[in-house]
């Protein structure tokens, strides 16, 4: 059965966008860092792009030939003047993982099998890392190596029958992350979970598949917002959560299906969205942007009624 349409004006948001990617071949991006000097590294299926702060120009690139040939899930982390970039090859089932100077030089290059969902690093310079779920696997891990020595990744925890998708960090003793039923459809339970980092346990579950509020639906990203945490999922809801897993407001609302990701800047979010709109000539066109949005409760169909 399909997806329902989202509820959109599905117009291009030439006036909203903070940064249009497309013109910069920055093509299906997923994730975004940001440096010490406020640039941001945009991982995509096109490549890995830095961006001056204020969004107009590429600074950097290395750009990849074939976006088509990329898989989804193109990781970037920034830690200790560090880029840590993952991108994954579609039919190899295999992850390529470069650390690059800020400047752009490469500084390591190896092999991942499989294909990485969600990367992050905690201040003590520990990775963490999930992948994509294989037809037939029944057993998924978080895996985890240091900075220092990025190609020795160990199992951190398992779970049998669900896997482990979207990382948050917490701090630097505690993960958030997102798992799912499988076989994966649109049907799959998902729930949330802690990670404790040190004792390599799990928590209960909490959260539950749905639209509803306090539901969630195939995760985007999660990101630590103050003391708690806000998760973005397909839906375009930005849902803040406790350190309890307690549910307490929609703090944004964009479209649903364009958000990939999303980074916090003071009481904003920046938004890594991409999809198919009409432009302004009513052609159907993929379209890849960065757009901010304050965390007040604001949402994309409030201003579109404003501006009626």
């Amino acid at each position: 059965m399909a997806e329902k349409p989202s509820d959109t004006s599905d117009n291009q948001r030439l006036k909203q966008m903070f940064c249009h990617l497309t013109p910069k071949k920055a093509v299906i991006p997923y994730t975004m860092a940001i440096d010490d000097e406020n640039n941001m590294w945009v991982a995509s299926k096109g490549g890995l792009f830095k961006i001056s702060p204020d969004g107009k120009e590429v600074l950097w690139s290395k750009e990849n030939a074939f976006p088509k040939k990329m898989s989804a899930y193109t990781q970037v982390e920034y830690y200790d003047s560090k880029i840590y970039h993952i991108q994954n090859e579609d039919k190899t089932g295999l992850s390529e993982f470069k650390i690059y100077s800020k400047e752009g030089e490469e500084l390591h290059d190896s092999f991942i099998d499989g294909r990485v969902q969600s990367l992050v690093i905690n201040s003590r310079g520990e990775m963490f890392m999930t992948k994509q779920a294989e037809n037939g696997q029944d057993e998924f891990f978080i895996y985890t190596t240091t900075t220092d020595k990025p190609t020795k990744w160990d199992e951190l925890v398992v779970l049998d029958e669900k896997a482990f998708q979207t990382l948050c960090l917490y701090d630097d003793d505690t993960l958030v992350v997102s798992t799912v039923n499988v076989p994966i459809n649109m049907y799959s339970k998902e729930w949330l979970r802690f990670v404790d980092i040190k004792e390599k346990k799990l928590s209960a579950p909490f959260s539950s598949h749905g639209k509803s509020e306090g539901q969630i639906y195939f995760p985007r990203a999660i990101k630590k917002y103050e003391d708690d945490f806000i998760v973005l999922d397909k839906t375009g809801k930005f849902q803040r959560f406790n350190r309890e897993g307690k549910y307490l407001e929609t703090s944004a609302t964009i479209d649903a299906y364009l958000a990939n990701g999303f980074e916090i800047i003071g009481d904003q979010a920046l938004i890594i969205c991409s999809g198919i709109v009409y432009d302004n000539t009513q052609e159907t066109i993929c379209d890849d942007w960065l757009e901010k949005i304050t965390l007040d409760g604001s949402s994309w169909k409030s201003e579109r009624l404003r501006d009626q």
